[in-house]
């Protein structure tokens, strides 16, 4: 297997354009796009150390939340699926 690169992007599912566009611009040291499925969602691709890049994105994710007033989004990486849910003010 030739290279490090995730060839999947990470994908967050979003309510509305508006919302998705806000975190493309918080994800701006990463390629974006906007797919449309059933809805919006931002895709991510992931570049340098996969491990580093997918802890960076989904932080960067955690404060759009908080910023958003979203409760949670749905995540896709790998073929898995998972809830990120606001982060609890400390």
């Amino acid at each position: 297997m030739a290279g490090g690169n995730v060839t999947e992007p990470l994908r967050v599912e979003v309510p509305d354009e508006t919302l998705a566009e806000a975190l493309m611009r918080r994800l701006h040291s990463f390629p974006t796009e906007i797919g449309e499925g059933r809805g919006f969602e931002v895709r991510v691709t992931l570049v340098g150390n996969p491990d580093r890049a997918v802890t960076e994105v989904l932080h960067v994710v955690d404060e759009w939340l908080l910023d958003s007033g979203l409760e949670r989004v749905r995540v896709h990486l790998d073929e898995r699926t998972y809830t990120l849910n606001q982060p609890q003010p400390s």
